[in-house]
């Protein structure tokens, strides 16, 4: 769904309008982090360029953003694929939970 585009045609929208569209963006961006947990074990994702635009779109959401970026990034070259998934769960859920109630709506599948 092109929610954006979507949105664009309401008629005094506002504000409003857009962070649904940036809220979902977001939400969809913790959901493929949380993809990227599950595929690390098999894969390498350090070439995803979608878990790479993910990871910036959660972490810019994120007080310590910048932090867990790095930590995302350095969890990645941990050779044994348990402990990597481990660790980026561990990342993915502190960006999950700082993020908090802003994605809550569309986590939820509503």
């Amino acid at each position: 769904m092109d929610r954006k585009r979507q949105l664009s045609n309401v008629s005094f929208g506002g504000a409003w309008s857009e962070q649904i569209a940036a809220d979902e963006a977001l939400s969809d961006a913790l959901d493929c982090l949380d993809k990227a947990v599950k595929d690390t074990v098999y894969e390498d994702v350090r070439g995803f360029e979608g878990v790479a635009e993910a990871l910036r779109l959660a972490c810019a959401s994120h007080p310590k953003g910048e932090m867990l970026h790095r930590a995302w990034w350095a969890a990645l070259n941990i050779t044994n694929s348990g402990l990597r998934s481990d660790e980026l769960k561990r990342i993915a859920s502190t960006l999950r939970a700082g993020i908090g109630e802003r994605v809550a709506p569309w986590s939820a599948g509503l």
